[in-house]
């Protein structure tokens, strides 16, 4: 590695157009150069070393230890004749990583560019970008570590480029940029891009001018962070100087001693370089390995470890599980009591249903007898209404005959009666044969008795007629209170029929309502069962699903487990074999001057071994890939079933609140029929109050019936005492003359008309 020589590192001491400053020894090295050999011991880990020089050569055969990606950027040695490399102002290969358009116009020799044809450039490099940029992403070989390196460096460099540049003088380019300079300065060539791009207002002197800038900075910080490399260097190398002088003043003093065995000494040391050079890359690939095998563990820890807390994650998930699924049982279970409550009230409500369906079915006997017995009682009523007009009008026929038969009787017993005075008067005279004084004595007699007669016949009539008067009187306010009565009974009847009619019309409705809300409650009920059943039956199924897929997956998991102790035993034994062929590589290299043929042997070993651990590491982590993405399956299967838990937890919530609403709507049923019985009863009793008031009306109408009878017996009486009246008026009418008669006419038509007016009202009765 230090055979082909390095890039120096110090700009005071840097090759000009390809001639060395001075010679240097081969045993003393330069402490400014930059060697591919001091580089070995940053390729334990993915590098990326771009290397601007004349002497990039030497990098070329950069060997790789320990099988890390590696990749070397070399700059040209050779230039065209027409572009000379300039190292003291900047070296074109950095111009090209750091701004290709800018470096093509300098090789070019364009000083000025248009705008649109320079935005154009910028846009082609962006899209080239891109497409390198998709290219790499897609490709599966670059390794995870790589694009986390990769990332790091981006967002150094978009830090880096965060920062706003100044304003500054001419464009210089530097003579040396190590390779942290290297990549700020590529990051901030890709900003510049993008601001070159996005502003179309700047020219490209501005441009340039910032560039310049940016540039300075570079260089100050190239400067600073050479000064610490340099006096690193230059302790290192006086440190290194001082380790020679000493060496040099023992070998000066052991020369005197050593002359004869100078040859054998020389070829020992040969050899020891030889051996020394071995042992280093044994050492090497020896620290490499334990690294590795230290890797190894580490990993096989985390990777144990995130699968032990994975598992406990795993295991806590499920006991959770297993919890809700106990307390969804415990619901399930509740809620299947609470159906068996609900069956048991709703068969007593069934019960209860039948109960007043069949007191409702009485109640309808019940009112169908009243309705029978009021109907019959409306039809006796009406028949003795019928009965009562028929006999009125044979009444008013038997009256108009019997005032007609009475009038003539009267007629005619008045003229017999006449006829008999007469004869008896004529009788006396022709017995008596009396004077003219005696006969006028006995007239005037006569006509004092007559006349006493009249006045007492006038009075019994005045009597009769008050009497007569007070009896027609009473009995027109019978009759008007018994047509008041008659008419607030018709009108209570027809009350009566009217609130039976709309109480048969609730009835019917209340009927029609009750055994459709009675089948709505039943298929309800039943479809709610029947749902509450499917759910039981899926829920007890997902349980039993679940319990299995708990079970296979806990079986499977404790297998992997086991599975991975294993291989964790095999490893920790395979590390013990590392440990202890480590041991008796350290005794070999003790005795490597003696043993150098067994020292390659176990060289071999231990690179099979090697091999053998990468395998079994690549192994561990496709077993660790497969173990997450089943943890990830189980986390989704988890996260399934906890949602179907939750919906149905929601539709028992549902179902719940479902049948709390039945069990109102069944308790307002029972209301409203305890209410409409209520109101049923209450009603049959104003209907019985109703038929028994009307029985009463119709006992006092027959009342008022044998009232109107003996109205019509004092009618007939009173026809006697008119019949007795006449008697005496006709004999007045004969003895007194014609005094006497009219006031026996006006009495006539008095009678008359008390008769006509008895008659009068016997029709309104």
């Amino acid at each position: 590695p230090y055979d082909f020589g390095g890039v120096l590192t110090n700009s005071n001491r840097d090759v000009i157009n390809g001639d060395a400053i001075h010679k240097r020894n081969q045993s003393y090295k330069e402490m400014h150069c930059l060697h591919p050999g001091d580089l070995y011991p940053f390729t334990r880990k993915p590098l990326f070393i771009i290397v601007d020089s004349s002497n990039s050569v030497a990098y070329k055969n950069f060997t790789n230890l320990f099988g890390q990606p590696l990749v070397c950027l070399l700059s040209p040695t050779a230039y065209p004749k027409a572009l000379q490399d300039q190292s003291q102002r900047g070296s074109l290969f950095t111009l090209f990583l750091n701004n290709p358009l800018m470096a093509f116009l300098f090789v070019s020799g364009l000083s000025s560019m248009r705008r649109g044809l320079w935005e154009k450039c910028q846009d082609y490099l962006r899209k080239i970008n891109r497409d390198i940029a998709q290219l790499l992403t897609h490709s599966r070989s670059i390794v995870l570590r790589s694009s986390k390196m990769f990332a790091k460096l981006k967002k150094k460099i978009a830090e880096e480029a965060a920062i706003a540049p100044r304003p500054g003088g001419a464009a210089r380019i530097p003579r040396s940029i190590s390779k942290e300079s290297i990549t700020s300065v590529g990051a901030d060539s890709g900003d510049d891009f993008a601001s070159d791009g996005s502003s179309s207002r700047e020219d490209l002197s501005s441009q340039l001018f910032r560039r310049n800038e940016q540039i300075r900075k570079l260089e100050v910080k190239l400067s600073a962070s050479m000064r610490k490399f340099q006096e690193q260097n230059e302790a290192h190398q006086a440190n290194r100087a001082k380790m020679a002088e000493g060496m040099a003043l023992a070998l000066e003093k052991k020369d005197q001693e050593w002359m004869e065995k100078l040859s054998h000494i020389e070829k020992e040391k040969k050899m020891l370089e030889t051996q020394l050079r071995e042992m280093r890359e044994q050492s090497l690939n020896l620290f490499q390995k334990r690294d590795e095998i230290d890797e190894l563990e580490g990993f096989q820890q985390q990777e144990m470890a995130k699968v032990k807390h994975m598992l406990l994650k795993k295991e806590e998930s499920l006991s959770k599980a297993e919890q809700e699924l106990e307390a969804r049982t415990r619901e399930l279970i509740h809620a299947k009591e609470m159906l068996q409550e609900a069956s048991t009230e709703s068969s007593g409500l069934r019960k209860d249903l039948q109960e007043l369906q069949e007191q409702f079915l009485e109640l309808q006997a019940r009112r169908d007898e009243l309705m029978t017995a009021e109907r019959n009682a409306e039809n006796k009523i009406t028949a003795l209404e019928l009965r009562e007009q028929e006999l009125q009008t044979v009444i008013q026929h038997l009256s108009v005959d019997l005032q007609n038969m009475t009038f003539e009787f009267a007629e005619r017993s008045k003229h017999i009666e006449q006829l008999q005075e007469k004869v008896s008067s004529l009788e006396k005279k022709l017995e008596r044969n009396l004077s003219g004084d005696e006969h006028v004595q006995e007239l005037l007699k006569e006509k004092a008795s007559l006349e006493q007669k009249l006045d007492e016949t006038s009075q019994q009539i005045l009597t009769d007629r008050m009497h007569h008067a007070n009896g027609v009187n009473q009995l027109e306010t019978q009759n008007r209170e018994l047509e008041e009565k008659l008419q607030t009974a018709t009108e209570a009847l027809k009350m009566s029929k009217e609130a039976a009619c709309e109480q048969d019309l609730k009835i019917q409705k209340l009927q029609m309502d009750l055994e459709n809300e009675r089948n709505k409650l039943q298929q309800q009920v039943l479809s709610e069962k029947h749902q509450y059943e499917q759910k039981v039956s899926e829920l007890e199924s997902q349980i039993a699903a679940l319990q299995t897929a708990w079970e296979f997956d806990k079986t499977a998991a404790q297998h992997k487990i086991s599975q991975l102790e294993k291989e964790n035993e095999n490893l920790n034994g395979s590390r013990e074999e590392y440990e202890s062929s480590l041991k008796k590589q350290e005794s070999v290299l003790n005795e490597l001057k003696k043993e150098l043929s067994s020292r390659e042997t176990v060289n071999t070993e231990i690179a099979n071994t090697l091999e053998e651990t990468e395998k079994q590491k690549d192994k561990l982590q496709q077993q660790v890939s497969h173990l997450a993405s089943l943890i990830k399956e189980k986390d989704r299967l988890i996260d399934e079933k906890s949602g179907t838990l939750l919906i149905q937890k929601e539709e028992l919530n549902q179902l719940r609140q479902d049948h709390e609403a039945a069990l109102l709507q069944m308790h307002q049923l029972q209301s409203d029929m305890e209410a409409s019985n209520s109101q049923a009863v209450e009603k049959e009793e104003r209907a019985r109050k109703e038929i028994e008031e009307l029985k009463l009306q119709i006992q006092e109408f027959l009342l008022a019936r044998e009232h109107g009878k003996n109205v019509s017996e004092l009618e007939e009486s009173a026809r006697g005492l008119n019949e007795h009246l006449h008697l005496p008026e006709d004999c007045v009418t004969e003895q007194n003359g014609e005094v006497t008669a009219t006031d026996v006419i006006q009495l006539q038509k008095d009678n008359r008309e008390l008769e006509q007016q008895i008659v009068e009202k016997n029709k309104v009765n």
